[in-house]
């Protein structure tokens, strides 16, 4: 197979890569680079729910030692509206 990149910011960056020494040729540069993309989105679903777990312990942490002394018997809907004028 024959393959033509008329890109030069593309060519250029594949002259980078190959320079850097990890690849040895072009062939094995894309096949990494595919293998890569056939596995991301597993990666990037355990990067966000990772991202989404760190929120909820801050958010937690926030919280912590926080109190309404709300009136017994009043909803938090109400309190939150005390002293509101419609």
């Amino acid at each position: 197979m024959t393959i033509e990149i008329h890109n030069a910011e593309l060519e250029s960056i594949l002259h980078q890569r190959l320079a850097g020494g990890k690849f040895a040729d072009v062939e094995e540069l894309l096949l990494e680079t595919f293998r890569n993309e056939c596995v991301r989105p597993e990666a990037a679903e355990k990067e966000r729910l990772d991202r989404a777990a760190g929120a909820a312990a801050r958010l937690r942490e926030l919280r912590r030692g926080v109190t309404l002394d709300r009136p017994a018997g009043i909803s938090l809907r109400e309190y939150a509206h005390l002293g509101h004028r419609y």
